[in-house]
């Protein structure tokens, strides 16, 4: 039996996952029709973010380290059914960023189904991930892009994740097309009044986000552009991506106050917010500051890197509360994405103290938690401008799949292993290294 402290919680939660299990014609799927409350409408049921193709990463997991094959039973029948989703003709995902987009669109279901294909292979699933991927070479525009946004949530993320399983797939022209489209991201390097080099991954027009100004984080921001750079120079060996990167690190030192390296969620600066987490905050950005000292000599690159994370300690996060990190736990922008990096972050350094960073984190998350002696969930107000709507969602960037799941990574660093699948921008350590 695993010795991870966390198991019992997971379990707990895998439990309360399975009641909204919902049996289709080719297997199952969540019904997450209860994760979101607001006038707009929400992710599909398959997408990374929020449904089965997320939720099957936590079940991988679980199985892993529970031994209990029912686990990987769930998944494998998710996979059935995320699999047909892709093998329809015209395949598409509700409110994607872009059709081919990682956490929302069909990138994240054929990493699902690679995943769940490295524990039970089915041709089918062959035939699923590779119709994506051809799909995303052959519908590559003229350009080099895919939808025009080049942030890890829309063309960034397909491009890693086809730069991931391109080779895998024997997919033709896997290579020419992340050479295209990382000339596209170069094409697109903008320098501001100060001087100062950015990339703007998502036009906030198409997240109702304020015109004019762009989000600093990791997955829409400059930093997760600046990212995919850095992994499609390491993929196609075509250095002048690396040049690509030249002054971002600069663009966040510059525009930085303060203790740490915390930036407002919008530039230019009007509302003084600071996020916390993946998709606006340190979580985010610290992981282009780690790749960018892995692959590159920059020797400042290290030093942000640690005042990314203790920009953390600026608006006293996760103990408290703020604007940035209002009542949300969930990996996107909350609670477990903190976890996520603390535990990373011992991973690369063997830093104690972010190791009992990662622990005060995790105890935190399991006191919040709604639970007994059978259920566990999380209960958030996922809309920092609505905090009256709460719900508990059960995926994976936004609920319990994804706050479980790091729950559990950390038991299993506690006892010195580790064996996971790491997303397609997260840098850290996929299995226990000794002496890491």
């Amino acid at each position: 039996m695993s010795k991870n402290q966390y198991l019992p919680i997971a379990i707990k939660t895998a439990n309360w996952l399975d009641q909204h299990v919902v049996k289709t014609e080719h297997g199952i799927t969540w019904d997450i029709s209860k994760s979101f409350k607001g006038p707009w409408r929400y992710y599909d049921e398959a997408s990374m973010y929020a449904g089965a193709s997320g939720i099957v990463k936590f079940y991988l997991e679980l199985a892993q380290i529970s031994g209990n094959q029912r686990y990987l039973d769930t998944a494998v029948a998710a996979g059935h059914e995320l699999a047909a989703r892709a093998l329809v003709n015209d395949p598409q995902l509700d409110k994607a960023f872009s059709r081919y987009a990682f956490t929302t669109g069909l990138s994240g279901v054929a990493q699902a189904l690679d995943w769940i294909n490295q524990e039970h292979h089915e041709s089918v699933f062959d035939d699923a991930i590779t119709k994506i991927l051809n799909g995303i070479v052959t519908d590559q525009k003229q350009d080099g892009s895919w939808s025009g946004q080049i942030g890890i949530v829309a063309d960034g993320g397909t491009a890693l994740l086809l730069g991931r399983l391109g080779s895998k797939y024997l997919i033709d022209g896997w290579q020419d097309a992340l050479i295209k489209f990382g000339d596209y991201i170069l094409a697109h390097k903008q320098v501001d009044e100060h001087g100062q080099s950015f990339y703007v991954g998502l036009d906030l027009k198409f997240v109702g986000g304020p015109i004019g100004k762009f989000n600093t984080g990791f997955p829409l921001g400059p930093s997760g552009v600046a990212f995919t750079l850095l992994k499609l120079a390491e993929l196609t060996g075509e250095n002048r991506f690396i040049d690509g990167t030249k002054g971002i690190r600069e663009f966040y030192e510059y525009y930085n106050h303060g203790k740490g390296l915390l930036l407002p969620h919008y530039h230019p600066d009007t509302e003084h917010i600071c996020y916390v987490g993946y998709c606006g905050g340190p979580v985010g950005t610290a992981r282009y500051f780690y790749e960018l000292a892995k692959q590159t000599d920059d020797a400042h690159a290290v030093d942000d890197f640690e005042a990314a994370i203790a920009g953390l300690e600026r608006i006293q996060a996760p103990q408290k509360r703020s604007a940035g990190y209002w009542e949300t736990d969930n990996y996107c922008c909350g609670t477990a994405g903190i976890l996520q990096l603390f535990t990373g972050a011992y991973l690369v350094t063997n830093n104690q103290d972010y190791l009992k960073s990662a622990q005060q984190t995790a105890t935190i998350l399991v006191e919040r938690a709604t639970q007994d002696e059978q259920f566990a969930y999380w209960k958030q107000a996922f809309e920092r401008k609505n905090p009256q709507n709460v719900t508990a969602a059960l995926g994976f960037y936004d609920g319990a799949a994804g706050i479980a799941s790091y729950l559990l990574q950390l038991g299993e660093v506690e006892n010195d292993q580790l064996s996971t699948h790491r997303f397609i921008d997260d840098p850290y350590p996929a299995v226990w290294q000794q002496n890491h």
